[in-house]
C-alpha cells in the first residue's frame, strides 16, 4: 500500500465519487423529466390549436375548406415566431396569419406512434371508443429553416380527408428547459459544495479517535503512559484491549528476563570473586599473575554478555531514557578525580533536557569506556559536545592526545585488540560499547579532533520530550 493512501483519503475520494456519480445521475434524470414536462406544456398548447381548429373548420358544398371564426389568437398571432397552424384538403389549404403566405411542408416526416390509452382499471366503466386519432408529434425544419415542432391530426370532415397542423418553436421547449438545468446545476453544484464539506467535516470528526489513539500509543512508547487508556469508541475498544495486552505481556518477559539476567550474575559473581582471590594467593607465591588475568578476562565477558542480554531483552528500547548532561557530568567528575595528578581539564556542553532512549546503566558502560579512554590519552583536555539530529542524540567527544592513523581505525573495535600493550586493560571496552550501541540502532566513529587528538563520533536515539527522567 503506498504511504499517502490514509483511512481519510479513503473515506474522502470514495464519499466524493459516489456524490458525484450520484448528482449526475441526478441531473440526469431531473433533465429528462424537466425536458418531457415542458414538451407535455407545449403539446398540450399545440393540441387545443388542433381541437380547436378541428371544431371550427367546415367542408363547403363545393368541396372546400372554411372556418367559422378566427384561429390567430396569441400566440399564433406573431408571424416569424414559430408557432403556425395550417388546414389542408387536396381542394384548398388555410394557414394562419403569422405563415405569411408560407406553407408547412410536413409530408415525409416521420410522426412518432400515437401515445397508449390509460390503462383499463377493474370495476371502472371502460373507456369511450375514440371517434378521432390523437395528435401525432413530429419534428421537422419550418418556411424559414428553423427547427419547428408538429402536432399532425388527420381527420374526416363528410369523407374529405383534413389534415390538421400546429407547429411551435423548439426553442420554446429548449429555452425553458435550458432556464431550469441551469438553475438546477447551479443547485446542485452548491449542494455537491456542501455534501463535500460535510463530508470532510464528519471523517475529520469520525477520525480523531485514531489521533487520540496515535498519542496514546506515543506516550506509552516514551515511557509517559504504561497502557492505553480503555476509554475508547466501541469500534477501536478491542484494539485497545489487545494492544495492552501484548503491553502486559511484553512487560511481563521482560520482568522474567532481568530476573534471570540478575539470577546470573549474582550465581557467577561469588565464585568468581573466590577463585580470583584464591588465585591471587597462589600467584602471590609463584609470582605468576597470568590466572589472575584470566579469572579478570572472564568477569569482564560475563559482564558483556549480561549487557547484551540486558539490551536485548529490551528489544530495542525506547521507554528508558537517560538525561545526558547529568550522566556525563557524573562520568567526567569520576575520571577528573581518578587523574587528578595530570591536571586534565574536563568541559561538556550539552543542551539541559537532551535525553537518549538507552537505560542508565548501559549509557554509563558506553560513556564511561568513551571517556575512559579520552582521559587516559589525551594531554590536557577532554571536550564533550552533544546536539540533537532529528530523532538522534549526537555526542562528540574530543581530547588532544595523540589520536589515530586511518589504519588504526579498525584495529580499535576488534575485541581483545589492543593498540597500545603497555597500557592496563584487556581490549574488551570498545569492542563492549561498540555491540551496546548498536543493540541500540546507533552509531560509533573515529575521526581527528581539532585539537589534533581523537574525536569519537557517538549516535543514539533521541528520548521524546517530556519523557526523560
Amino acid at each position: 500500500m503506498k504511504a499517502d493512501a490514509s483511512l481519510g483519503r479513503r473515506l474522502l475520494l470514495g464519499a466524493s465519487v459516489f456524490i458525484v456519480v450520484a448528482l449526475v445521475v441526478a441531473a440526469i434524470v431531473i433533465g429528462f423529466v424537466l425536458h418531457r414536462f415542458v414538451q407535455g406544456q407545449i403539446d398540450q398548447r399545440l393540441d387545443t390549436q388542433v381541437n380547436f381548429l378541428a371544431s371550427t373548420v367546415r367542408v363547403t358544398p363545393a368541396g372546400d375548406l372554411s372556418l367559422d371564426g378566427s384561429a390567430d389568437g396569441p400566440p399564433f398571432d406573431r408571424p416569424g415566431r414559430g408557432w403556425y397552424w395550417q388546414v389542408s384538403t387536396p381542394r384548398n389549404v388555410l394557414r394562419s396569419r403569422a405563415l405569411d403566405g408560407d406553407a408547412l411542408d410536413v409530408a415525409g416526416l416521420p410522426l412518432s406512434p400515437p401515445p397508449l390509452p390509460p390503462p383499463h382499471r377493474a370495476g371502472s366503466p371502460p373507456p369511450p371508443p375514440r371517434t378521432v386519432p390523437p395528435p401525432r408529434p413530429a419534428d421537422g425544419p419550418g418556411p424559414g429553416g428553423e427547427a419547428l415542432h408538429y402536432r399532425i391530426q388527420h381527420i374526416a370532415l363528410d369523407g374529405v380527408p383534413v389534415e390538421i397542423v400546429a407547429s411551435a418553436p423548439r426553442t420554446a421547449v429548449m429555452g425553458p428547459w435550458r432556464e431550469a438545468m441551469t438553475t438546477l446545476g447551479l443547485s446542485l453544484l452548491v449542494l455537491g459544495a456542501a455534501l463535500l464539506l460535510a463530508i470532510v467535516l464528519q471523517v475529520r470528526l469520525g477520525l480523531r479517535p485514531l489521533d487520540r489513539l496515535r498519542g496514546a500509543i506515543a506516550d506509552v512508547r516514551a515511557g509517559r503512559q504504561a497502557t492505553v487508556p480503555e476509554e475508547q469508541p466501541a469500534e477501536v475498544q478491542p484494539l485497545v484491549f489487545e494492544l495492552n495486552g501484548l503491553l502486559k505481556q511484553n512487560a511481563a518477559n521482560l520482568e522474567r528476563a532481568r530476573a534471570h539476567v540478575a539470577n546470573l550474575a549474582h550465581g557467577l559473581k561469588t565464585p568468581l570473586a573466590t577463585l580470583s582471590v584464591a588465585l591471587s594467593a597462589r600467584n602471590e607465591a609463584k609470582n605468576d599473575g597470568k590466572f589472575v588475568e584470566l579469572v579478570d578476562l572472564m568477569e569482564r565477558r560475563i559482564r558483556h554478555h549480561l549487557g547484551r542480554a540486558r539490551a536485548a531483552a529490551l528489544a530495542g528500547p525506547t521507554r528508558a531514557q537517560t538525561l545526558l548532561a547529568s550522566a556525563i557530568g557524573d562520568l567526567g567528575a569520576v575520571l577528573a578525580k581518578v587523574h587528578a595528578g595530570r591536571g586534565i581539564a574536563f568541559s561538556a556542553d550539552i543542551p539541559a533536557g537532551l535525553a537518549v532512549a538507552c537505560e542508565p546503566q548501559d549509557f554509563d558502560e558506553i560513556a564511561g569506556n568513551l571517556l575512559d579512554n579520552a582521559f587516559k590519552w589525551t594531554s590536557t583536555a577532554v571536550i564533550v559536545r552533544a546536539v540533537a539530529e532529528a530523532k538522534w542524540v549526537v555526542l562528540l567527544i574530543e581530547d588532544d592526545g595523540p589520536g589515530l592513523s586511518p589504519e588504526q581505525v579498525p584495529h580499535l573495535l576488534k575485541p581483545g585488540q589492543r593498540l597500545d600493550e603497555t597500557a592496563p586493560g584487556f581490549g574488551f571496552g570498545l569492542s563492549i560499547t561498540r555491540e551496546l550501541v548498536d543493540l541500540y540502532g546507533g552509531s560509533l566513529d573515529f575521526a581527528t579532533a581539532r585539537q589534533g587528538g581523537l574525536a569519537v563520533r557517538l549516535r543514539l536515539p533521541r528520548a521524546e520530550q517530556g519523557a526523560a527522567s
